[in-house]
């Protein structure tokens, strides 16, 4: 080194920086410890969320009174016995009129009673998620008070500390100054926590009280709302019990018949040597029913080609109705649906970041302009930018990103190499193609294994689904003729895997425990391992009378599965 910077760095006065940081980290902690309790408190009285409640928009934050409340407004609170650890409980605050229609009639309009069936059948399944989310956010805001006080606090301490009349005190009257100085403050913090706990609006006792006869942690705090309670509950019982019964028999009736089709066509859907399955899903959409009945038939053909025959299942997004924090547990649902499968999905408009996190969390691979290796494929996806209102046409894009910007970015990130590409619009497949639309794509000839000059530009080789729109179309194969061999891109729209209807009228619409209005829609696509290309597909699809069928497979591609030459060439 040489010898004017040795005697700059001789210079630079390490011991007293060394003393003053661990000083300053000293205090830090001793503020730290000493403001927890109020910190805490602060953070249980000032965690809050916003979320959907079947069609209602509340905000979510936390109680202590031995209940989970839904503060209505007009109608006043609804009580259930259900509370986390340390007695805390959920408050949902009805911030608006219900999604449904949008003014204060929709509270009476069909729509609002079925969509919101499902939180009276369980409400236990709403707690629960919302005791989850809240937790997490109740941590993050305590991390966040911990490190501003601390911060700021330990600096203020630092200045005001007597270190030179310290320095002349023993190491052992230092600790035991600063452990008297820590117990203090933590006193005087705690003893603040308990006065600002009591006086929580939060922790008020329950008012009213009035309990549902039949129901047994139900109550209200307002007698006209427990007297309109009495009149519909014959009403809600008999009409939870009717479609548990019909979901039910839905269910049992899809597996039977899926049965008899598999005992017909199970040997022809076989992959042949080279080859792998991918289950490729659109839209379950919050179906409970559809999950369900896909549950029972994914493990008997499972059951039937062995577990070696199938590499993934995919989701071309929709996951869920409305994109909600209680909605977790149909996520986790959906996630094993096909048992130890791995899955690989992407959201579509009816989700949110929220949902994005929860598939993360039931184990689901979520590639966002990304790509994910499973077994010997390569698959690539992006999540959907927006979102729309369960029952409404209104359309958010907080992002600023277009369906059409989404697919070319993802057309970006993705490279060269055969991949099975996922996602949810139309207008984000024709991004990703280069196109302004679909419609050279649906207008291709019916060439599925033969080359021919399509007058669409090379792509990238291998299989692009989406979904959205709840019908199944294609597939279609686009010829890649423009380089030194022939390859193929087959685009596959999905259809609704959760049998939901898309297009709701006042009298016909969808709600997470309904049977399918549409049929359960279920893609089998072959994919040759080696290249990576697709080189056919079967069809699996359940009516809405629960009469499933499977269709024979279709050879897409060239024969193989391997590029070949181009024609002429």
């Amino acid at each position: 080194m040489p010898g004017p910077r040795r005697d700059l760095l001789q210079r630079v006065p390490w011991r007293r920086w060394g003393r003053f940081l661990g000083h300053y980290t000293a205090c830090c902690l001793v503020v730290a410890i000493g403001a927890a309790p109020v910190i805490v408190v602060r953070a249980v009285e000032s965690t809050r969320f916003e979320d959907r409640l079947g069609t209602l928009p509340v905000e979510v934050s936390l109680t202590h009174n031995g209940r989970s409340t839904l503060d209505t407004g007009i109608f006043g609170k609804v009580y259930w016995r259900e509370t986390g650890p340390f007695g805390i409980g959920a408050q949902a605050r009805v911030t608006g009129p219900p999604e449904a229609g949008g003014t204060l009639a929709s509270y009476a309009d069909s729509r609002f009673i079925s969509t919101n069936v499902a939180l009276i059948n369980d409400p236990d399944m709403v707690v629960d998620a919302y005791a989850a989310q809240l937790a997490a956010t109740l941590q993050d805001e305590i991390v966040k008070g911990e490190l501003v006080a601390g911060l700021l606090g330990g600096g203020v301490l630092l200045a005001i500390v007597p270190w030179r009349r310290l320095r002349r005190t023993s190491h052992t009257g230092t600790v035991v100054v600063v452990s008297v100085l820590a117990v203090a403050a933590t006193g005087l913090s705690a003893g603040a926590a308990v006065l600002r706990f009591d006086a929580w609006s939060g922790s008020e006792p329950v008012t009213g009280d009035l309990r549902l006869p039949g129901v047994d942690r139900l109550s209200f705090d307002s007698p006209e709302t427990l007297e309109v309670a009495r009149q519909v509950q014959p009403f809600i019982e008999k009409n939870t019990q009717r479609i548990e019964q019909r979901g039910a028999a839905f269910v049992a009736a899809a597996q039977e018949t899926f049965a008899s089709t598999l005992d017909i066509r199970g040997e022809t859907l076989r992959p042949r040597e080279g080859e792998t399955l991918v289950i490729a899903e659109g839209d379950p959409q919050g179906s409970l029913v559809g999950t369900r009945a896909r549950t029972a038939i994914y493990a008997d053909l499972l059951d039937f080609l062995g577990p070696e025959a199938v590499t993934v299942r995919t989701i071309s997004g929709d996951i869920t109705s409305n994109g909600t924090v209680a909605e977790e547990a149909f996520v986790e649902a959906e996630a094993r649906a096909g048992g130890d499968l791995p899955v690989v999905a992407v959201a579509g408009d009816h989700d949110t970041e929220a949902t994005w996190q929860q598939m993360e969390d039931a184990g689901m691979e979520t590639p966002d302009l990304d790509t994910v290796d499973i077994g010997e494929l390569r698959l690539a996806g992006g999540h959907d930018r927006e979102h729309k209102a369960l029952f409404g046409a209104l359309v958010e894009n907080t992002a600023g990103i277009s369906e059409e910007e989404l697919g070319a970015q993802l057309r970006d990130a993705v490279g060269d190499e055969p991949s099975v590409v996922l996602l949810h619009q139309p207008d984000a497949a024709a991004g990703f193609l280069g196109l302004d639309d679909l419609d050279p794509v649906r207008e291709l000839p019916p060439s599925l294994t033969t080359p021919v000059d399509d007058g669409i530009p090379d792509q990238l080789p291998g299989t692009l689904s989406i979904g959205h729109l709840h019908e199944t179309a294609g597939p279609w194969v686009i010829w890649n003729t423009d380089g030194d061999q022939v390859t193929w891109t087959v685009v596959d729209q999905l259809g609704t895997s959760g049998g939901v209807e898309n297009a709701p009228t006042f009298n016909r619409f969808s709600t997470p425990v309904s049977v399918p209005l549409k049929p359960i829609s279920v893609r089998l696509q072959y994919v040759d391992v080696t290249s990576g290309l697709q080189t056919g597909y079967a069809s699996l699809v359940c009516d809405v009378e629960a009469t499933c069928s499977l269709s024979d497979r279709v050879d897409v591609g060239l024969p193989g599965g391997e590029p070949g030459p181009v024609p002429g060439g």
